[in-house]
């Protein structure tokens, strides 16, 4: 069953179910829940996740900040030299961070995000150590509670630039997911401690989604250095700086990337590499051989999404976009300027394109306009389902209903889900997120008409560009652009701005 055609409302006391897949989420719901498949795109967990933990709170964070209207620490440019032993597979060295104390004078505190601290990465032998943190010269005290790091008592002057640099070791787990190994591959997603964003609701230290995103980072550059062994083809964020430097057994490769949120790698020794070029961008697909015949496909799914979205949303900005293939039953898998297709089992070819042209889609939507994953899912999860279905020539038939289930909104947090994952709260996720949230998208455009829609959007764009957006950004840019009071379309479609604020 193709989701995107899926139009008659169904029970949402359901957990999602990779039909095609043959493996099925863990059951919170009852046994006469029905299941549904996952929409073509969603990450799904490749190992079942234990959700009890999911509202703990890592600190105490002195309750909300509102109305601060700060977004910082501003222009991190990161620093990061590591070595990856793929006997150990574990990735050690140093990071450094510089930004912009943009929050408040004498700022006492700093927080990052460990996500490689993850109880579904720990149970299969991940994590990530921190060492050796110094502020500005001088060592620093700090604390790690799961996914997050805190610095503490510092006394940073306000729009003053200040460094952070630290020690990491990270291991990765052994499976098939977007952190982990599996076979030869090394999959490199959210492997770094991230500086945590300060807004008006104070510090985002938010628990990892094993479900989907929960990622929330400001653009900024990076300058990685990364040393293993010399047979590795690498798949990285950003552009390769020169040849590597070769070194008995050993290679260094040097990366650089700009205006980007994030950094993600993928290695194989065994990955050969098919590429074109669009819009003077280099498409680039790295697949084993298990995967050949998916290779040309990929990159023709690839080459048209940028041509198309582009047109239609804003140009692509940067000057290249790995695909790369890979086991795991999890979908697919967004980073800036690479994107992770999984394809385990036998996947039909359609099936892949347009998977990728959904994760390709995130490029803009979480890539290009920023938002937080966590507590505004469908600003990215909705936006990329529509131009995968916007590729696919199937926007005529999304139509679908919401859940029956009234406190369930399209504008809804992870923790709305969540709370009632026994009662189906994670299905519920899956399909107002991507299949109403997509829906949705498209209502407008046939309400506003493709000229004005796509005008709008891409005056969206513009604004938002490399920046963070909320419900209430969007809302009023698509006003703005075409004259019209839309509050009552987004109250009907369940996008209520009181969910954020």
């Amino acid at each position: 069953m193709n989701i995107k055609r899926f139009t008659k409302r169904i029970s949402m006391g359901a957990i999602a179910l990779l039909c095609a897949a043959g493996v099925a989420l863990p059951a919170s719901a009852n046994e006469n829940d029905m299941l549904k498949q996952n929409p073509e795109g969603a990450y799904v967990p490749s190992v079942t996740p234990d959700l009890s933990k999911l509202h703990d709170k890592p600190f105490s964070m002195n309750g909300k900040k509102k109305n601060e209207h700060a977004l910082g620490p501003a222009a991190p440019s990161y620093t990061i030299d590591v070595d990856y032993n793929s006997t150990t597979h574990k990735a050690e060295g140093t990071l450094e961070v510089t930004f912009k104390n943009n929050i408040k004078n004498n700022l006492s505190e700093l927080y990052f995000n460990l996500w490689g601290n993850a109880d579904v990465f720990k149970e299969n032998g991940g994590g990530m150590e921190v060492s050796d943190v110094i502020v500005n010269g001088k060592e620093a005290t700090s604390e790690v509670n799961a996914t997050v790091l805190h610095i503490k008592d510092l006394s940073l002057s306000k729009n003053k630039k200040a460094t952070v640099s630290m020690h990491f070791e990270v291991s990765l787990p052994e499976q098939q997911d977007r952190f982990g190994w599996y076979g030869d591959t090394v999959s490199m997603g959210n492997w770094f401690p991230i500086l945590a964003v300060y807004d008006d609701e104070g510090w985002n230290v938010d628990p990892y989604y094993p479900y989907g995103e929960s990622f929330y980072s400001l653009s900024g550059k990076f300058d990685v250095t990364v040393t293993t062994d010399k047979n590795q083809v690498i798949a990285a964020t950003g552009e390769e700086v020169g040849q590597p430097k070769i070194s008995g057994d050993k290679a260094t490769h040097r990366y650089k990337a700009k205006d980007v949120r994030d950094f993600a790698l993928e290695m194989n020794p065994n990955y050969r590499m098919l590429s074109t070029e669009v819009n003077n961008i280099k498409v680039n697909v790295y697949y084993s051989e298990e995967h050949s015949k998916y290779a040309a496909a990929l990159l023709e799914s690839g080459e048209d999404s940028i041509r198309l979205f582009s047109e239609k949303f804003g140009k692509y900005p940067w000057p290249e976009l790995d695909i790369v293939t890979m086991e795991g039953w999890f979908g697919g898998m967004e980073y800036p300027q690479l994107v992770m297709i999984s394809l385990a089992g036998d996947r039909p070819l359609d099936w892949a394109k347009s998977v990728n042209a959904h994760e390709i889609g995130h490029q803009w939507f979480y890539g290009i306009i920023g938002n937080n994953e966590y507590d505004e899912p469908w600003l990215d999860e909705s936006f990329a389902s529509f131009a995968a279905a916007l590729y696919d020539g199937e926007l005529d038939s999304l139509q679908v209903e919401p859940t029956e289930e009234t406190y369930y909104h399209l504008s809804s947090q992870i923790s709305d889900f969540t709370a009632r994952a026994d009662e189906g709260g994670i299905g519920a996720y899956y399909y107002m997120i991507y299949n109403y949230g997509s829906s949705t998208i498209n209502d407008l455009r046939e309400l506003l008409g493709d000229e004005a829609f796509y005008s709008a959007m891409q005056t969206y764009f513009k604004q938002q560009k490399f920046g963070i957006s909320t419900t209430r950004d969007f809302i009023a840019s698509m006003e703005k652009s075409t004259g019209r009071d839309l509050m009552p379309f987004f109250r009907d479609h369940r996008v209520l701005l009181s969910d954020q604020e």
